[in-house]
């Protein structure tokens, strides 16, 4: 099929009814898409290629590849504390199969419905099946919330559960009998976007946990320099056998945050009322190491999360 053509056919409506809200003047049709400015507003840009093999299954459906795809890009608008706008797509395609174009089509349009965010331009090739997906969001001029904030003497919190994900990826990939909520952790993940606009000013430092909840926490000890004890027990995982395995195997794409412990009980509401479980699991302090303790407050040892080389 002629590119242009498949984009008009499969591409060019998703999110459409979201355009406007947010100031999109043009959208796919054109050499590129035509944005109106926000004043008194930060534009916040992230970008993430998923590669078969790599980043998802090739036995996976072609609407959960959309899906997550997607969910993985936009959950670093999440972790900013932005609103997101508008998401562009660069789809590399081994053959113009039109049953799995659609399908794909139906993921991306699913998640254009459930976050309110059109898709407003992209590229297709041909090549090996990779999904390089970039995000736009606003947040309040100034008040992007960054890694490195974090202070010393504030608590460290999570959303959600730890380890879910890597749990449905192990039953997709050893055939093992499949729990439906591990299952779909993994195939369509959930970007916390109303938790990070709600924790926009309340969190000093947010990460999203992509690649482990230690290897990402890491990154804002580091980018704060700060250091942090963290408490296994404490680490809310499905599970009650909790292994550094579990909680350090990324894909679930919760908030890692830090915040003044004055902001607690608001933080524990913003979380009730969204219905996302929080859990302090250790403090931050001027060490600048980071440190796991086990249920007796001995140190243990743990390797690093998901390596991209």
């Amino acid at each position: 099929m002629d590119e242009h053509l498949l984009i008009q056919k499969y591409f060019s409506n998703i999110g459409s009814a979201f355009l406007a809200e947010h100031n999109v003047e043009v959208s796919i049709g054109d050499d590129a898409a035509v944005i109106s400015s926000h004043k008194n507003h930060d534009l916040v840009n992230s970008l993430d290629t998923s590669i078969e093999g790599v980043h998802f299954l090739k036995t996976m459906s072609a609407s959960d590849i959309a899906y997550r795809s997607c969910v993985v890009a936009l959950s670093d608008l999440a972790a900013s504390g932005a609103h997101p706008a508008w998401y562009s797509l660069a789809l590399t395609l081994p053959d113009a199969n039109e049953a799995w174009i659609s399908d794909f089509s139906k993921g991306l349009s699913k998640f254009s419905d459930d976050y309110r965010i059109p898709l407003i331009g992209g590229d297709t090739t041909k090549g090996t099946l990779s999904i390089t997906v970039q995000v736009m969001g606003t947040v309040e001029a100034g008040k992007s919330v960054l890694r490195s904030n974090a202070k010393e003497d504030q608590l460290i919190l999570v959303s959600g559960e730890i380890g879910r994900a890597y749990l449905g990826l192990k039953e997709l990939t050893n055939n093992t009998i499949l729990n439906k909520e591990n299952i779909d952790s993994y195939l369509c993940p959930k970007a916390r976007i109303d938790l990070g606009i709600e924790l926009n000013g309340l969190a000093s430092a947010i990460i999203d946990i992509s690649d482990g909840l230690l290897q990402d926490l890491n990154l804002i000890c580091i980018s704060s320099e700060v250091g942090a004890d963290v408490y296994l027990e404490r680490i809310p995982t499905p599970v009650s056998d909790k292994t550094i395995e579990i909680i350090n195997s990324g894909d679930d794409y919760e908030l890692c945050f830090t915040a003044d412990k004055s902001y607690l009980d608001k933080i524990l509401m913003i979380g009730k009322e969204l219905n996302i479980p929080i859990t302090q699991i250790g403090t931050t302090n001027s060490s600048r190491e980071l440190v796991l303790y086990n249920e007796s407050n001995e140190k243990l040892d743990f390797n690093s999360g998901y390596q991209h080389f």
